[in-house]
């Protein structure tokens, strides 16, 4: 039977592995399981608590079994995973794999196993950027002699003294990383960097901590037999019940039943991706972030779970998915009428106030008193005075994060470490600073070491901007209580400390305040939150209110009167609902409206207008946002961009043309596609005279060649004779009777043609701008590690003094096939409209046919010229399901694309009455290649057509994003 299972490409000592495991545990599993563990199967499935019919009995752990360490609850779950992990070690197997999703128990049950058998622990945080000799050694420096010399890491400390070490984070290593480790885990051989070698205790013991493979699997063939592969699931209700239970003894019990309850909806939430519902679940740890404040202020659950959760900054329809959840748990979130009193905070304050050992750390801002700050300090207080050790303060730039932070941190006497993250961010750079002394190389400890070891608050500005993979590191530190230095040195808390000079205790006010930015546009920000929120307690700072906004502005402009005050309180209002409207997308914020009061404080002759105009003054540059704020200023009697010509495009400046203007002309053409400034040559310059371009003056036409825009005056256009004028109206009235016969239009398709996207200019202006960036945020060059040549990784002298070559990192494109997919295939877009009569029979009351034809222009005109996408338009209507209006490969243009239009209101107009909306979503599903974005539009009656929940199944298809409009 066991032959019969086992795939030919299996390894011979993975099969007698399997035969051995089943041999000593045929009562308890089954064969396949038994092969599963293995990772002997086509599937790659691993071997779970579901496979195990009868107890373990794993007799050699028997005796040791009751000794449980401190906060951990174990559970049926969790014993059986243990067991699972004692089983692989007790059948011969050096190495176990425990993956499963995040935030579910895994470090904890691995750190208990090693506690339980009183067997020392090394916990080993991985990272991308490791290579195998990372793995193995590290170089440092003697502190006596400052000689180069080789040092051990957890895993070779581990291997040579027998301890069990935690490989957490081993699928983010490279698959060639991760294989050298096969001779240790498979015949316990450590072969060293520096050419030692030894044979790895008996007692030697490795447990690999992962997430379970996505897409692209990080369990490649050479991997598979390197472990025993034990999957853990999530735990069952009443088992999180017992433990929060056990943890929180005083939270109240009618409390816990909301939390558990909204745990299970959120848990039974469908989208698109595995990361996009890890980012909606309440994990294990999400769960203990909530009951430890809970437990303590039980009327906070709404707003507590409305944090955690990060609801403010989730897509449109996520939170309202998630509000309807936490309405229908019974959780209200509680509505404050009047302001917070300062007595809250005061109370806080003196129960986790410090004495600075050094006062010159204690930060000192100038703060203005104001009850919306209050509230978001008081949430930060509460957190921090329960014992949470590390705070995710979240919100848009300018709120006043750094001003909270520090006023918070001045109040409670308490020292700051700071230290800004940015996109060059390393681990090496986050942990240690090396430097050269007297010749000799050490290591500075960094902001964090530092914190850690004098029990400060280190708080990190602008984490959201670090590389993801370098902030995870932390999860060790914060979760497990240990993090290896890249000096060999380890930082430990002090239970897990030692003898060791090379362990250092971490104290036990030691904290972590995280600074971020919500994701995505307009910041720019990597998803931290998706990443690792559950490791965090999380905080949100919102927007302003108006009255704590005038409070600060007042602070600022004593010399400015109030009703002025009023008014730029006023406007920033109208400009927070404007970006809640999705209008725009840049929330303007405290930090602009107070650069306004300063200049108004310091400049009174200056004006309103000069004052706002150094705020928004590059925003005059995108031409859909100056609208926007034309608007809204003008409402309020301030002209900023009226009298001036806005552009979609960076304008350089003024353009003072460099010949006279004469007779117009299209110009030469420059097959390099040059910029040409103030000329009267060539065809798509700007700022000169008589040629096709932009910003000139005299050309027949204008013509735009991508390049920045430069301006002439108006006193320079008023120079062109009338007969040039004449002239130039003439060549463009023929320049465009020839391009409507290239595209077969008549000046009334033209006409018609230009009114529909008139109507969406501005949209399509936003959606290329955000396609743009998108393009940019893909095209993003990374540091490449160890190379040949370029700039001195910092975090490799030492190797550059031991005589290594590849010491140096230069700026490349990323290579990994694990980058955005935009690198590669292009992405199919299916839009799927409804041409039905009912849009034409309703167009006269919502002009809902309009509007579908003016939305389908907009998606041509922003993505027919986008390589980076294929584009296929179809219809349904009650004549059919599938009706082809754009494929792919189908030449895009004016004439064209009015075409599709008009085929559209025709099958309005013509068609039966009818719908195939279900059908028309089930043909585009099925005919979907994996990872396809399908938007569908319908204004099907559901309950007419008796349209339910179920018939929109297709929809939910993982391998495809489906979206119903």
């Amino acid at each position: 039977q066991i032959a019969g299972e086992v795939p030919d490409s299996a390894p011979l000592e993975s099969v007698h592995d399997s035969v051995r495991y089943l041999e000593r545990y045929q009562q308890s599993i089954a064969l396949r399981a038994a092969l599963n563990a293995q990772g002997i199967n086509a599937a790659r499935e691993m071997i779970g608590i579901d496979d195990i019919e009868a107890p373990l009995e794993v007799d050699e752990y028997e005796s040791k079994r009751g000794n449980i360490m401190p906060n951990f609850v174990e559970t049926k779950t969790t014993k059986a995973v243990r067991d699972l992990v004692l089983a692989g070690f007790e059948s011969g197997k050096r190495a176990v794999a425990l993956v499963g999703p995040k935030g579910c128990y895994k470090s904890a049950v691995a750190r208990n196993l090693a506690h339980s058998l009183d067997e020392k622990c090394e916990l080993f945080s991985l990272h991308p950027d490791m290579t195998a000799r990372d793995l193995f050694m590290t170089r440092g420096t003697c502190q006596e002699s400052g000689d180069t010399i080789w040092k051990e890491t957890p895993l070779s400390r581990a291997a040579r003294t027998g301890a069990l070490v935690i490989l957490d984070g081993v699928d983010k290593l490279r698959a060639d990383t991760l294989t050298s480790m096969a001779l240790v885990m498979e015949q316990g051989l450590v072969v060293l960097p520096d050419g030692s070698r030894f044979q790895a205790s008996h007692k030697f013991r490795c447990i690999a901590i992962g997430h379970p493979p996505m897409e692209k699997s990080w369990i490649a063939p050479e991997i598979r037999h390197m472990f025993h592969w034990v999957h853990a699931e999530p735990l069952p209700s009443d088992e999180l019940r017992a433990i929060l239970t056990e943890l929180f003894p005083a939270l109240k019990r009618k409390v816990l039943n909301k939390i558990l309850l909204l745990q299970e909806k959120m848990g039974n939430i469908v989208v698109d991706s595995t990361e996009e519902k890890e980012s909606l679940q309440l994990s294990l740890r999400k769960l203990k972030h909530i009951c430890r404040r809970v437990e303590q202020r039980p009327s906070e659950l709404g707003h507590i779970v409305h944090n955690t959760l990060m609801t403010s900054f989730l897509p449109d329809w996520e939170r309202g998915i998630v509000s309807k959840s936490i309405a229908k748990c019974g959780i209200v979130t509680r509505t404050e009428t009047g302001n917070p009193s300062p007595d809250s905070l005061n109370d806080l304050l003196e129960s986790c106030k410090r004495t600075p050992s050094n006062p010159l750390l204690v930060p000192n801002p100038r703060f203005e008193e104001n009850p919306g700050q209050l509230k978001v300090m008081i949430d930060i207080l509460e957190a921090h005075s329960v014992g949470e050790k590390a705070l995710l303060i979240c919100g848009y730039q300018g709120v006043g994060k750094n001003k909270i932070v520090d006023s918070l941190l001045h109040k409670l006497n308490c020292e700051r470490e700071y230290l800004q993250l940015h996109r060059d961010t390393t681990v090496g750079s986050l942990l240690l600073m090396p430097s050269v002394e007297d010749g000799q190389i050490v290591y500075l400890d960094s902001p964090l070491v530092r914190a850690a070891i004098t029990g400060r608050i280190l708080v990190l500005d602008e984490a959201d901007k670090a590389p993801v993979e370098v902030v995870a590191l932390l999860k060790g530190l914060i979760e497990d209580g240990q993090l290896s230095l890249p000096d060999g040195r380890m930082l430990c808390y002090g239970e897990n400390a030692s003898d060791n000079p090379d362990i250092i205790s971490i104290h036990k006010d030691f904290s972590i305040w995280a600074l971020t930015n919500p994701a995505g546009f307009p910041f720019h920000g990597n998803d931290l939150t998706r990443e690792m929120a559950d490791v965090f307690s999380c905080h949100v700072v919102p927007p302003m209110d108006m009255e704590s906004h005038r409070r600060i502005l007042i602070s600022y402009g004593k010399n400015v009167p109030l009703n002025v005050i009023d008014n730029i309180v006023k406007i920033w209002e109208d400009l927070r609902v404007a970006v809640l409207s999705g209008s725009m997308s840049y929330p303007f914020s405290v930090r602009e409206s107070v650069s306004v009061v300063k200049h108004l404080n310091a400049f009174p002759d200056d004006g309103i207008e000069d004052a706002v105009d150094n705020v928004i003054s590059f925003d005059r540059l995108d031409g859909a946002l100056s609208n926007h704020l034309d608007s809204i200023f003008g409402g309020y009697g301030i002209r900023v961009f009226s009298q001036e010509k806005k552009f979609s495009r960076t304008e350089e400046g003024v353009s003072t043309p460099k010949t006279r203007s004469s007779s117009p002309k299209h110009g030469k053409s420059d097959p390099n596609n040059a910029p040409h400034i103030g000329g009267n040559t060539w065809a798509g310059g700007t700022g000169g005279s008589d040629t096709a371009g932009l910003g000139g003056r005299g050309g027949p036409y204008r013509l735009d060649s991508g390049h920045p825009v430069h301006q002439i005056s108006d006193e320079m256009k008023a120079e062109v004779s009338k007969e040039a004028k004449m002239k130039a109206k003439e060549m463009a009235a023929e320049a465009l009777d020839k391009r409507l016969k290239e595209l077969d239009m008549g000046k009334l398709d033209w006409k018609r043609y230009n009114s529909l996207r008139n109507q969406v200019e501005e949209q399509i202006v936003q959606l290329k701008s955000h396609l743009k960036d998108l393009k940019k945020r893909s095209e993003e060059r990374i540091w490449l590690k160890n190379q040949t040549t370029g700039e001195l990784d910092e975090s490799r002298i030492v190797d550059a003094l031991a005589g290594e070559r590849d010491v140096f990192k230069r700026r490349g494109n990323p290579h990994d096939a694990n980058e955005n997919s935009l690198h590669s295939n292009p992405i199919t877009i299916k839009l799927i409209v409804d041409i039905s009569a009912s849009m034409y029979r309703f167009n006269g009351y919502d002009q809902r046919l309009e509007r579908l034809l003016e939305a389908t222009l907009m998606m041509m005109e922003s993505l027919h010229d986008d390589k980076r996408f294929v584009l296929y338009i179809s219809g349904h209507n009650g004549s059919s399901a599938k009706i082809p209006l754009v494929k792919p490969g189908m030449e895009l243009n004016e004439a064209t694309q009015l075409r599709v239009l008009e085929g559209m209101v025709a099958n309005t107009q013509y068609t039966y009455a009818g719908d195939n909306t279900v059908e028309a979503i089930s043909l585009a599903v099925e005919d979907a290649t994996k990872g396809e974005l399908i938007i569908i539009i319908s204004d099907a009656n559901l309950e007419r057509y008796n349209i339910t929940v179920d018939d929109l199944a297709p929809l939910q298809d993982r391998n495809v994003h489906a979206h119903l409009i």
